[in-house]
């Protein structure tokens, strides 16, 4: 009797012994889920940084300061932008901004000079394609200077470009001539053609003007390029309703994004 007696207390002392282990995981448990609820955690690749630092926080408010921490893995987490500065291939577009200092180009009738007119379209061009994180535009020029074609090419190469775009403005005497028409170098193997094809069909998608289509031609800055190389007559000046057109800030805004998004679709057949 009196060791069933004992036997009993000892069992009594072993269920409460169970009991407080129980509640301390229960304890545990509610702590993390209300933590991470608080918290508004969010599982990232980094996340298995914050969960030991959450579990190790929780735990020392569980079962005190004491609590050993020799366990944590203290080895180097994975760097999401150790892994990731690399990952982006930087495209570089060289933009030829057509004329320049004493050479004007065409003037229309209302006054408006074309080398005015591709600098402005070709601002608003260079501005969207570096708002793009994996592109960086280079402009032939940025103020008004003369430029020859050599130079401008040659300059397209040396700064290993990956395509180069040439932008104008075209006139004809016959003032009722329209249209936008992009060219490309005659016998090109370099993917020039499909260039000339993306860019054109984006612009005319973007802007009313007629669709003059892509075409090879023996323009001397298409000559040497060492890479994909177009320039685009944006429409004709000699044109008083395309004088109007060009010269309006809204649509040069919509030419501008034609041409951008030519550009970026190509770039991202080529990868």
């Amino acid at each position: 009797m009196t060791r069933k007696k004992k036997k009993g207390k000892h069992i009594k002392k072993s269920n409460k012994r169970i009991s407080k282990s129980k509640l301390l995981i229960v304890a545990l448990g509610v702590l993390l889920v209300g933590f991470f609820l608080f918290k508004g955690f969010k599982f990232t690749i980094n996340g298995a940084v914050e969960i030991k630092e959450n579990i190790t926080v929780l735990a020392e408010a569980v079962f005190g300061p004491g609590y050993d921490k020799s366990n944590v893995n203290k080895e180097k987490q994975f760097d999401l932008e150790d892994e990731n500065k690399d990952k982006k291939k930087k495209h570089v577009v060289y933009i030829d901004v057509g004329h320049g200092g004493s050479d004007v180009g065409y003037k229309s009738p209302g006054g408006a000079t074309e080398k005015d007119l591709d600098m402005q379209i070709s601002k608003l061009v260079s501005n969207r394609l570096s708002s793009q994180g994996d592109i960086s535009v280079i402009v032939s020029r940025s103020t008004d200077v003369n430029l020859s074609h050599s130079e401008r090419v040659e300059d397209g190469n040396k700064q290993n470009a990956d395509i180069f775009v040439s932008i104008h403005m075209t006139a004809n005497e016959d003032t009722a001539a329209e249209g936008v028409q992009t060219f490309y170098r005659v016998n090109s193997t370099d993917a020039s053609d499909e260039l000339a094809t993306l860019v054109q069909k984006s612009i005319v998608s973007y802007v009313d003007l007629k669709d003059r289509g892509p075409k090879p031609f023996t323009f001397d800055v298409l000559k040497d390029n060492a890479m994909p190389a177009i320039l685009i007559e944006c429409g004709f000046l000699s044109n008083p309703t395309e004088e109007k057109k060009l010269t309006n800030p809204d649509f040069q805004k919509d030419l501008a994004e034609g041409i951008s998004q030519g550009i970026l679709s190509f770039l991202d057949v080529q990868g």
